[in-house]
């Protein structure tokens, strides 16, 4: 018998299945390879010892805890697979290696020369995913390829263990938090708005705390416990995204703006033509200008561009 469950993570809905004493299977909804070889008699049980321990180490590692030693992993798979997919938890946390270094040190196990690409097909077969970090694999020239749950995913993992970089939906906004995040508006606000005066940004940070509390979806991105960033959603609209300016050039924005897109279906976005650095940052990520107003949607002069990724 087969067991599973599902795991509401920050990254997205994943399922767990075990045998009934160990993991057997972790994958994110939607992922290359889903559910690949799950058993036939399959019975949702949410209780087993085995998924509350996954369900605890998965929920310390995604706040940037350290989460302790892994929950028990036992394998499907062909000797070669399994002799890859250990490898992997060799690779220790907030570090990474290339597919030919893992097939490298794959074949001085085996007493034989091993291609990569070999190691690469056993790699995104890999059907524990996060536990066994298929993610802390790059290609040769160190770019971010091949993970079965999407790219964004990997870089997303790959940002909480190396730079401590975590984003969750906020479903509940306290005052302390709303407090974090005026600031986090203001700081940024001042960074890149060199066109507002004083007297605009006292009047505009009086309306940020009603816009939290507004707007249906909002991420934050936290590191070493504070706020550094934020993104909320409206249906398929980005209504908003700041960075604190210490956090610029973490990569923040991109890993904001991508759960954005690839969790809640952004699509339009609108961004005041006179930040130039928002502007190129929208353009890079794959939005164009389709709209141009003269006004912003207080109707004060500042001329807002509405963009649209393809």
């Amino acid at each position: 018998m087969t067991y599973t469950v599902s795991y509401a993570s920050p990254l997205g809905e994943a399922l767990l299945a075990s045998d009934g004493s160990a993991l057997t299977g972790l994958w994110f909804a939607g992922q290359k390879h889903f559910a690949a070889g799950l058993a036939e008699d399959v019975r949702e049980e949410s209780d087993l010892p085995v998924f509350e321990a996954v369900r605890a180490w998965l929920d310390a590692y995604f706040a940037g805890e350290e989460p302790g030693p892994l929950p028990p992993v036992a394998f499907a798979g062909t000797p070669f697979q399994h002799m890859v997919w250990e490898e992997l938890l060799r690779i220790p946390r907030g570090e990474t290696c290339t597919y030919g270094d893992l097939a490298q040190h794959i074949g001085e196990r085996r007493g034989a020369p091993t291609s990569a690409r070999a190691v690469g097909t056993a790699v995104g077969r890999n059907p524990v995913s996060v536990i066994v970090p298929c993610h802390r694999v790059l290609g040769a020239s160190g770019a971010l390829t091949g993970y079965a749950g999407g790219v964004w995913r990997k870089r997303a993992l790959l940002a909480l263990e190396q730079r401590g970089i975590s984003i969750a939906e906020a479903a509940e906004r306290p005052g302390t938090l709303v407090q974090q995040l005026t600031e986090v508006w203001e700081r940024s606000v001042r960074a890149t708005h060199a066109f507002l005066s004083e007297d605009d940004i006292v009047r505009l940070r009086g309306m940020v705390p009603r816009a939290f509390a507004e707007v249906p979806h909002l991420l934050v991105a936290c590191r070493a416990g504070r706020a550094i960033g934020f993104a909320g959603v409206d249906g398929a609209f980005l209504d908003m995204l700041f960075l604190d300016a210490a956090a610029r050039g973490m990569g923040t924005g991109r890993l904001l703006l991508e759960r954005a897109t690839e969790l809640y279906g952004v699509r339009e976005l609108s961004v005041n033509e006179q930040n130039p650095y928002a502007v190129g940052f929208y353009e890079h990520m794959g939005f164009s200008t389709y709209r141009r107003t003269e006004t912003d949607e207080q109707g004060d002069p500042f001329p807002l561009l509405y963009m649209r990724r393809a």
